[in-house]
């Protein structure tokens, strides 16, 4: 094997990064997924690890095989490869990637989808809708830090290299940050849900009470939206998640419940009893 058994040099190291984190979806498929991404990723090792062509290419093949993880978690899953690949470990750097790549993915769609996004999005609507031009940066800006985020990840992985596997795998602390991410977001979302939601009945009924000064009844309307409101506030709005949260636990698909909550919402509408 043609191998040059240098320590690689920090301009590869980059371009593997800055690869790796610009390009690692952009040949995204049905049947590699990143693999396309990955390989492309290590080539500035593979030149600077081997001598001939042919050794390059055989060693970039075995990047080529199935691979799929967060962009987050991938980059610490590049890092740790790269290192391994230097060392001349190409099974262990093979095998990290499968091990690896499910765990971080886990990680990393949490952090993103249920802890980032929709946090940023629901508080954005909310001042969009009042018209403030914060809404935007209020987007990017998040989006933006978990793009910078994968740099410090890459290095990171680079440097504990296999020792990742006992930080991720043998350390509850990830599990338990998993978890409190996914506990955090919907919490936060929960709560936002009475103001994003705008449910109102517009049914009145009539009571009869007796005035204290005349002595005689007096027959008042009612909205049963108020009387809703002493119970709790903004009870509809809860009701209605709740409704859909739990035809989702009976295996409900998601699209049903959206057109079965529309057509709710259409039939109730037309008939004045929401506005």
């Amino acid at each position: 094997m043609a191998r040059t058994n240098a320590k690689l040099s920090e301009q590869a190291l980059k371009k593997a990064a800055n690869r790796h984190n610009w390009a690692l979806q952009w040949c995204w498929n049905y049947e590699r997924m990143q693999a396309s991404g990955f390989a492309y990723a290590m080539v500035p090792i593979m030149k600077e690890l081997y001598d001939t062509n042919d050794e390059v290419c055989e060693n970039l093949e075995r990047h080529m095989q199935f691979y799929n993880c967060h962009p987050g978690g991938s980059a610490v899953i590049m890092g740790a490869a790269v290192a391994l690949e230097e060392g001349y470990e190409t099974d262990m750097s093979n095998s990290i990637k499968v091990a690896l790549m499910g765990p971080l993915a886990s990680i990393g769609d949490t952090i993103q989808a249920v802890l980032v996004k929709p946090i940023a999005y629901i508080i954005a609507a909310g001042m969009a809708a009042e018209g403030s031009f914060l809404s935007l940066p209020v987007i990017i800006l998040p989006l933006l830090a978990l793009f910078l985020a994968r740099w410090p990840l890459f290095k990171w992985g680079y440097k504990r290299s296999v020792a990742i596997l006992e930080d991720i795998e043998g350390n509850t602390d990830f599990n338990t940050m998993r978890k409190a991410a996914q506990i955090l977001g919907l919490t936060v979302v929960g709560g936002f849900v009475p103001s994003m939601i705008g449910l109102t009945l517009k049914y009145t009924y009539s009571q009869t009470l007796t005035d204290p000064a005349t002595g005689q009844d007096v027959v008042k309307t009612v909205a049963l939206q108020d009387t809703l409101d002493g119970i709790l506030p903004k009870l509809l709005p809860i009701a209605l998640v709740a409704f859909c949260y739990w035809l989702i636990k009976r295996k409900v698909n998601p699209v049903r419940v959206i057109a079965i909550v529309a057509v709710i919402a259409f039939v109730l509408g037309a008939l004045g009893v929401l506005g």
